[in-house]
């Protein structure tokens, strides 16, 4: 990349060079940039890739480049954006800044935008474009053609063409590949699609993104009250809202926020560090569980080689229930507001059967390692092996149960599931599997 961009050279050299490199390397060029070399990018670059670039970057390098331009060009370079990228934009300032922005904008523009800052961020209506196209029912294909040519404008969205009655309220839509190939005389109401899909402006985003990806659908319409479309959500917007909501769920996962690539190693270390600490904390709860069975470990001192196999098991188990419980929630498998009974039902099954035979398996591992390693707890595998079994049976079952009751208990509190499949949830898990373990060891050896 930067063997392509030389910085040195003149304007019109360097205008060359920039045309011939696609906006999202010059998104990924830009934080690397000093200011100078910023303002000399923004300023030979055309409108359209300007904008290209400014959609790829993040919220902090957005602001970044607003605040290069001089206010014509970022009156140029807004009012350019579709509505729901701008939106995006615009909703990460704070208030002061974001009337400044608005100010900017044409005054429909600026209405558009401050309509869809009220929505909130769960509504489809959060994340649909304004930019679209509407035909009247009572016209000619040729006069439909006509409309879409002379009043659409580079933003718009012209693939899906919708058709509204006197009142507004959309009847049908219609594809451009159709309203081209059809004959000039005749009526719209010959290739008209009345049987089409779409969501309520206060429908959940959840709903409009399985709306698109059941019904295969490239936009659907988002309607008002009274049928009338108020923007749509395309499959670009989905497919961003997934990634989107992936990346969220993987840094709830390891339990990171708001992480950036862009970010310094230093300033990933300070955020990743009191999550570690707090697991760190978390481990010398279970140190402290563990001495609590010094007398039991030192009497039985062959209980420690099962001390990983048992954590393991359990650990392992219950992130597969969870894996399974959260993808059911995401992709819908089961209705959120009442109890999965039958989801609940399997995996309490699953669980019960695989603890079982994994148990009756380490049971017999722990007896012939027993029996033929050397040990000074050779003259008691059965014993140390039922220990074994009832350990791993037992925290594996409360571990596969957890798995599946934790999460649902947290999307029914509305809090993203996600959140149970951090450090934490694992630590928990452990602790349990040792108590069973070493408290089984006490009862039956001391």
């Amino acid at each position: 990349m930067n063997k392509k961009i030389n910085f040195k050279h003149n304007d019109a050299s360097l205008k060359k060079s920039l045309k011939s490199v696609f906006a999202y390397d010059l998104a990924v060029l830009y934080h690397n940039l000093d200011k100078d070399e910023k303002r000399r990018l923004l300023d030979l670059v055309g409108l359209e890739k300007l904008t290209d670039i400014f959609v790829e970057l993040d919220s902090e390098n957005q602001q970044d480049l607003i605040n290069i331009l001089e206010v014509p060009k970022r009156k140029s370079l807004l009012r350019n954006l579709e509505s729901d990228d701008l939106k995006e934009f615009i909703e990460e300032l704070d208030k002061e800044q974001q009337t400044e922005m608005i100010k900017l904008l044409p005054a429909v523009k600026a209405k558009t935008i401050s309509l869809l800052l009220t929505y909130d961020d769960d509504y489809a209506a959060s994340i649909m474009s304004t930019e679209f196209i509407t035909i009247e029912r009572h016209l000619t294909i040729k006069e439909a053609t006509n409309h879409v040519v002379t009043t659409s404008r580079e933003q718009d969205y012209i693939d899906t063409i919708f058709v509204v009655d006197e009142n507004k309220k959309i009847v049908g839509t219609i594809s451009l590949k159709s309203l081209i190939m059809a004959r000039s005389g005749t009526s719209l109401n010959h290739v008209i699609n009345e049987d089409f899909h779409f969501v309520m402006e206060n429908d959940s985003i959840e709903k409009a993104i399985q709306t698109v990806v059941d019904y295969d659908e490239n936009s659907i319409p988002v309607l008002n009250k009274d049928d009338q479309i108020i923007g749509i959500v395309t499959a670009d917007d989905i497919f961003d809202e997934i990634i989107e909501n992936t990346e969220d769920d993987y840094q709830k996962m390891a339990l990171l926020q708001d992480h950036d690539s862009s970010f310094t190693a230093l300033r990933r270390s300070k955020q990743r560090l009191p999550w570690l600490m707090i697991a760190v904390v978390l481990n010398l709860v279970i140190a402290s569980f563990i001495s609590i069975f010094e007398a039991t470990i030192a009497e039985v001192t062959a209980l420690v080689l099962f001390q990983p196999l048992i954590l393991a098991m359990a650990g392992n188990i219950g992130t597969q229930s969870l894996a399974v419980t959260i993808l059911g929630l995401h992709l819908k498998e089961f209705d959120e507001k009442s109890i999965p009974k039958k989801h609940i039902a399997k995996e309490v099954i699953i669980g019960f059967v695989n603890s079982l035979l994994l148990g009756i398996a380490s049971f017999a591992f722990a007896f012939t390692f027993l029996t033929l390693l050397p040990t000074q707890d050779v003259q008691r595998p059965v014993e140390i092996g039922t220990i074994v079994f009832i350990a791993i049976f037992s925290s594996m079952f409360i571990s596969a149960l957890m798995g599946v009751f934790v999460p649902l208990f947290l999307n029914k509190r509305g809090i993203n599931p996600s959140a149970a499949s951090g450090p934490i949830m694992t630590t928990i898990n452990d602790v349990v599997a040792l108590v069973i373990y070493f408290g089984a060891a006490t009862i039956a050896f001391l």
